[in-house]
This record gives C-alpha cells, sequence and structure tokens, in this order.
C-alpha cells in the first residue's frame, strides 16, 4: 500500500492549474502520489497537464462534482492516507499532508475538512486541550466544506463512493463526508474538524473564476435544487456503504 496520496479535482480551471499542481509538488514529500482528475474540462488543461509527466492524469465525462471525486477516490483507493483537493485551495507550506496525519493516528478520526466559514464552540473541551499539547488547535463547523479533505484508508473501504445519482454541483460531497460521520469514523460530536495551524497552509485563489461559474446560472440552480432533494432521500434510506465507481 502507498502511504500518501493527493488528488485535485478541476474543471475549467487551466489559467490556474499549474501553479496548482506546482504547489503541491513542492508541499509534499517525494514519494506522494498526486492525480489530476478532469471533469472534462474544455479549455487548456490537457495542455497544462503534459508538462507533468510524473502525476496521473484522468479525465472523463463532465458529470459533476460528486462524479469527478469518485476519479479521485479510485485512484487513492491503495493509499493509507488520502486527501481531495479542489482546484482552487493552494498548499503553501510543507509538511500540511504529515501534520493531517499524525493527527489523524493520533485521534483516530478518519476524516478532516475545511471549516473555515463560521465556527462553532467546542462541546468536549477536554479533547481540545489534549490536542493542544500534541500541537494542533481544533477548530469546528457546522459542516463539511468540499474544497479540501483529508481520509484514511478506511473511509474507502467502509464508505466507499460518493454517490452516483449526483449530477453536477452540490451536496454530493456533504452527503458523503455524513456517511463517513454515520460510520462512527468521526468520533467527536462535533464531525467537522480542522485545525488551526495546519488551515493555515492554504490559500484560496481564482474561487470565482472559471469552472462552473462559467455555466448557465439557472442551470446550476436546477442541479442545486435536484441533489438537494436527492440528499434528503438518501439520508433517510440510512445507507452508508456505495461501492466505489469510476466513470
Amino acid at each position: 500500500m502507498i502511504e500518501r496520496g493527493v488528488a485535485i479535482v478541476t474543471y475549467n480551471r487551466g489559467l490556474h492549474l499549474k501553479e496548482h499542481v506546482e504547489s503541491v509538488i513542492k508541499t509534499t514529500s517525494p514519494n506522494t502520489r498526486i492525480v489530476v482528475c478532469d471533469d472534462g474540462s474544455t479549455d487548456i488543461t490537457p495542455e497544462i497537464i503534459t508538462e507533468f509527466p510524473n502525476i496521473i492524469y484522468v479525465r472523463g465525462p463532465n458529470m459533476g462534482v460528486g462524479a469527478n471525486k469518485n476519479r479521485a477516490l479510485w485512484n487513492l483507493q491503495d493509499c493509507a492516507y488520502g486527501c481531495i483537493l479542489e482546484d482552487d485551495l493552494f498548499p503553501t507550506e510543507k509538511g500540511w499532508f504529515e501534520r493531517y496525519q499524525h493527527a489523524a493516528l493520533v485521534t483516530d478520526i478518519h476524516h478532516f475538512c475545511r471549516v473555515q466559514d463560521n465556527y462553532v464552540d467546542e462541546v468536549v473541551p477536554a479533547f481540545s486541550e489534549w490536542m493542544k499539547t500534541k500541537g494542533y488547535t481544533p477548530i469546528y463547523g457546522p459542516g463539511p466544506r468540499g474544497d479540501f479533505t483529508f481520509f484514511t484508508n478506511r473511509v474507502i473501504k467502509e464508505v466507499g463512493a460518493f454517490h452516483p445519482r449526483f449530477i453536477g454541483a452540490g451536496y454530493a460531497h456533504g452527503e458523503w463526508s455524513h456517511r463517513v460521520a454515520k460510520a462512527g469514523l468521526i468520533p467527536h460530536p462535533l464531525k467537522w474538524i480542522d485545525f488551526k495551524e495546519v488551515s493555515e497552509s492554504f490559500e484560496q485563489k481564482g474561487d470565482t473564476e472559471g469552472g462552473r461559474w462559467l455555466e448557465d446560472k439557472q442551470k446550476i440552480k436546477e442541479q442545486l435544487k435536484r441533489n438537494g432533494a436527492l440528499a434528503k432521500e438518501l439520508r433517510r434510506t440510512g445507507y452508508i456503504y456505495h461501492p466505489l465507481v469510476c466513470t
């Protein structure tokens, strides 16, 4: 089993992609598997990737965020620790992956995510105090952000894939993360956890350019409505695992 893997999921952000890939290469160890998953970009993305012969490039038809992240999971399924980065979140400092890996080892928490939209207060103060002795300041959010997810191999084995019925934008990542929590792989009542020291190792760039911002707004609105209803329907079924598929 490979120890570490990072997947960049991208769609029509070729103008920033070279810088993004370079930032991942510079801030991770040389033995890290790096995968770029392209959701059918129509811009210069394929051309940019030719400059990086040592990374894995996976391209499929444009099916939306969930399907593209399934391509990422498929290519990270033999990694002990994995991370999915969306193409607008740039790592800026070395050691970020190892910090999350260490946090997973000492806590038995198998899923960390970005929580920077807003915060909620700790409900288990002893946990935060203990984590500070390890060099971490936990921060908690009301829900998981999809632009960064760190996970262990147990997540892929016990939860599997993003549900393939999600097409387009919205809800696929959140529904998957809730299944990770339901599987008992985030043994903290607040579930959506990041660490202040490590979260500051990232910078957001180009998040309102390219990608779905080029899509018809009414189309995106309809996708969000459909996927939101689907997420509610799936939660009522109580399922946890869905077989990992890649298209």
